[in-house]
């Protein structure tokens, strides 16, 4: 699937979901993800792993199940 490249996602790489505490790794979205459901107030674009990190660190952020396995813990 090629990036989303339009807003709100405006070509970046991994979108945080505020109302569930998930992120999404664009680059290997699944259908089970169901990102069209995700309502554009609760995305929030980040560029790189390491602000993905950051969020999982500090603002108590997990990465998707289906998308960035690497990442999940519950």
């Amino acid at each position: 699937m090629t990036r989303r490249s339009g807003y709100p996602y405006n070509g970046k790489r991994y979108l945080a979901n505020s109302n569930t505490k998930e992120i999404h790794d664009l680059d290997n979205e699944s259908t089970s993800c169901e990102i069209n459901k995700i309502k554009t107030e609760h995305i929030t674009m980040l560029d790189t792993e390491y602000e993905v990190q950051t969020y999982i660190r500090n603002y108590g952020y997990n990465g998707c199940y289906w998308c960035l396995r690497k990442y999940h813990t519950d």
